[in-house]
């Protein structure tokens, strides 16, 4: 099965280089021609989706159980008749992704937000957003970043070449912390494992931002480190270098592409309505070779096409010559 991208599916909102196509999302690698093969290159969170199939059942049934309570009365009227219990199950059923989509549409436009502040350009203000975008400036603030001095690079597309995938990476900054380690803030000291001080190199951080209205600041998935990992390991960025500042100088070249540093760590930063949690995390070499294993399995769900399996007649029926020929 070939992969067709979905133009009337582009959203203003994704990613640069980014396109929808009937088997999701993948990057378009412009160094190379339309006909080369290897131009279309997986998403990291496409392929990591094959391995967060099985949480997606319970998070469809929270969303859809919630809808159906916030519907009850319209729930025991449709009850009475056959037709309109029919209807209102296919209403429920969309539900879940009704809500996944408003979730991901909020997320995009408090990313847009963010890259706007970092790139130091103006926004329109969104009031939905703007609690999540006030968390982030406090975590400006609090970790003391000078967007000039210290952002390298913000929602910049990355590509691995080799392997190949590719993906849109959130924020580069350099942090600077006081020693090598941090203390775990009080209010979410784990009662299961040691409290022990988290690393935190001061240097060049990667850092995913994630929203949620539901979730804790804390939250962090096994996932999450995957997708730093992937992002980690890409070989290079597409976007302007620090010295071309964003397009601010004479070198700038639409076609800037530069090799991905050497980061000291990778972290999620929750961003909250209430206030944010910065969460570094270990995304080291087992984490990208779990990824990686990842990839071929993707591809392959991918390239499946099943329309052509069907049953077939069993042996003891009777056919005509021409049946059997």
């Amino acid at each position: 099965m070939s992969i067709v991208i979905h133009e009337d599916e582009r959203d203003e909102y994704d990613p640069s280089h980014a396109v929808p196509t009937s088997a999701g999302r993948y990057y378009c690698d412009p160094m190379l021609g339309p006909d080369d093969p290897n131009r279309m290159k997986i998403s990291v969170t496409n392929a990591i989706d094959q391995h967060m199939i099985e949480a997606l059942a319970p998070a469809a049934a929270r969303d859809t159980a919630i809808w159906l309570m916030d519907n009850l009365p319209a729930a025991n009227r449709a009850a009475m008749d056959p037709d309109d219990v029919e209807a209102f199950i296919k209403e429920a059923k969309k539900q879940y992704r009704v809500q996944w989509d408003k979730k991901a549409d909020l997320g995009s436009r408090v990313h847009a937000i963010g890259e706007a502040i970092n790139l130091g350009k103006a926004y329109i203000p969104d009031e939905e957003a703007e609690p999540f975008v006030e968390s982030y400036r406090q975590f400006l603030a609090d970790f003391g970043v000078d967007l000039r001095r210290d952002i390298v690079a913000a929602e910049c597309t990355v590509l691995n070449r080799t392997i190949p995938y590719g993906g849109t990476s959130d924020i580069w900054a350099n942090l600077r912390f006081p020693g090598p380690t941090s203390p775990i803030m009080p209010r979410f000291k784990p009662r299961a494992v040691p409290a022990d001080p988290i690393p935190t190199p001061s240097g060049l951080w990667l850092i995913d931002m994630k929203t949620s209205l539901t979730k804790p600041a804390s939250a962090v998935y096994d996932d999450y480190l995957l997708q730093l990992a992937a992002l980690r390991n890409a070989e290079v960025a597409l976007v302007c270098p620090p010295s071309c500042r964003y397009g601010e100088t004479d070198d700038h070249d639409a076609s800037h592409e530069f090799a991905i540093p050497e980061f000291v760590g990778t972290a999620i930063l929750n961003l909250r309505t209430n206030g944010y949690g910065f969460v570094p995390l270990p995304a080291d070499q087992d984490a990208f070779d779990a990824f990686c294993g990842l990839l071929p399995l993707a591809h392959y769900v991918h390239g499946l096409e099943m329309r052509g399996f069907k049953p077939i007649q069993p042996p003891s029926k009777t056919t005509t010559r021409k049946d059997a020929a």
